[in-house]
């Protein structure tokens, strides 16, 4: 296959918004394509009508788009759905599942949901894992067809071999080879006529012409049933590669039902795109460079052999690492796109974006910096303690020494603010920071008084004065 282009694909159900488990492997898949210099597919996978979230299919095609992973086959206006909606190929299912069953590489299977049900607790009573015992696959194609007829329910189920063993080579995890008798008879078509997961998910894999499958590890038993399914059937099946799970805190595996923090809940955290996908592309996944990189970027290097086969644990203290990483890359422009606060003047916009970036940890919160450093408002503070604990005279000083400076370069204010004070280090440092912030964290303090006009300079420090005289007094 190595003169063929690359095409990957990735097929969400829209039972839900995505979470970083399921992007992760449509980012992975993307990736693949991207360094292969192949096409990257999107594909929804809606047979199963009982679970159908009708938002989730514009969700997950805007969180794609908020992440830039573009596709290049799928969802379109100009797009037939024939060609990526799984329940408009209702009749590509039913013909080959009528295939299969002319060939004999499918049969008629009519047993109910108590016999199953009692087949497997007698199963796992006697340690032995859950499998179909090919109870009906000895039916005559006569009599299973009469009974149908009759109105008697049935599903289709794929003929599998009972013997030896089936054997792949996994992108992520090498060789794998699996004993032919563990894996049943897998149903491939319900009793309504509807396409099972394993037979859709596979036939719509060949149909599209899709070379590698990047999918999770919880995929791994269906590989050789859905190799043995399209060799029946004609086609060759891609090459699979199975990765890692992402788990949560408690080791559970995230999924939609469980809640796990869905892309549109970060994205109204105020995460940026290029902060997850820069964590999830290394969750489980070693990147050498250790810079905040483009998708292209990260693309350039992607080999899913490389890909960890341990559970990968979603880390927020990570993510927000990316998160400072990207804040500190975001161009001004789009950082002063966020600030609708009148009171900073145009000429000072640049000056404040620069100091407040390296301490953004969203790109909003500009405009709380903006209110907290151009607003005439007293600001509530944060603690008064330290207010008080340096005293009415050390405030007077301090107001003294910035007023006779004027825009004196930090350099220059430090030293005499020490020697007119007495104080330094955080005795200085801190209550002048709160008087002036209402924080006792920050951008440099030295770079807050040069931005900040002298008059709300001086009206912060005044109410410092009172709230230290204050407690002198008390």
């Amino acid at each position: 296959m190595s003169n063929i282009t690359v095409k990957t694909r990735f097929a969400p159900s829209p039972s839900g918004a995505l979470h970083a488990g399921n992007l992760r492997t449509a980012l992975f898949s993307w990736l693949l394509a991207r360094h292969k210099g192949g096409k990257f597919v999107l594909r929804i996978e809606d047979s199963d009508s009982a679970r159908l979230d009708s938002a989730a299919i514009e969700g997950i095609q805007a969180d794609l788009r908020w992440l830039g992973l573009d596709w290049d086959e799928g969802p379109g206006e100009a797009t037939d759905p024939v060609h990526w909606r799984q329940s408009a190929r209702t009749e590509i299912y039913a013909q080959a599942a009528e295939t299969l069953l002319q060939q004999g590489d499918a049969y008629l299977c009519f047993c109910s949901a108590e016999r199953l049900a009692a087949l497997r607790a007698q199963q796992q009573a006697a340690g032995k894992p859950p499998r179909y015992d090919g109870c009906c696959s000895g039916l005559a194609t006569s009599e299973a067809k009469q009974r149908q007829q009759g109105g008697e329910p049935a599903v289709v189920r794929l003929r599998m071999p009972d013997r030896g063993a089936l054997g792949f080579k996994d992108l992520v995890r090498g060789s794998q080879s699996v004993a032919a008798a563990a894996l049943g008879d897998p149903i491939i078509q319900r009793a309504d006529g509807s396409a099972a997961f394993l037979f859709a998910n596979a036939l719509d894999d060949a149909k599209m012409g899709i070379t590698h499958v990047l999918r999770g590890e919880d995929h791994l038993s269906n590989t050789p049933r859905q190799q043995i399914l399209l060799a029946r059937l004609g086609y060759e099946p891609p090459h699979y590669g199975h990765v890692s799970l992402v788990v949560g805190a408690d080791g559970a595996p995230l999924s939609k039902r469980s809640g796990a923090v869905g892309i549109a809940s970060l994205r109204e955290a105020g995460y940026r795109p290029e902060a997850i996908v820069n964590y999830l592309a290394r969750l489980g996944n070693p990147v050498a460079d250790e810079q905040l990189l483009d998708l292209n970027g990260l693309a350039e290097h992607f080999d899913p052999s490389r890909l960890s086969r341990s559970p990968a644990r979603f880390d927020f203290a990570q993510l927000d690492h990316w998160q400072s990483e990207a804040m500190s890359a975001l161009p001004q422009s789009t950082l002063l796109s966020y600030l609708h606060f009148p009171g900073v003047p145009v000429d000072q916009r640049g000056a404040l974006a620069d100091l407040v970036q390296p301490n953004l940890s969203r790109a909003d919160e500009i405009e709380a910096w903006a209110v907290r450093l151009f607003d005439p408002a007293l600001i509530p503070i944060a603690d008064e303690k330290p207010l008080q604990k340096a005293g009415a005279t050390f405030f007077e000083q301090v107001d003294g020494v910035l007023n006779d400076s004027g825009d004196a370069d930090w350099s220059v204010l430090r030293p005499l603010l020490e020697s007119t004070t007495g104080q330094r280090g955080g005795a200085m440092m801190k209550p002048l920071r709160l008087a002036l912030t209402g924080l006792s964290h920050g951008p440099a303090l030295g770079e807050v008084i040069r931005v900040m006009p002298a008059t709300i300079r001086q009206a912060r420090l005044q109410r410092a004065l009172a709230i230290a005289a204050a407690g002198d007094s008390a």
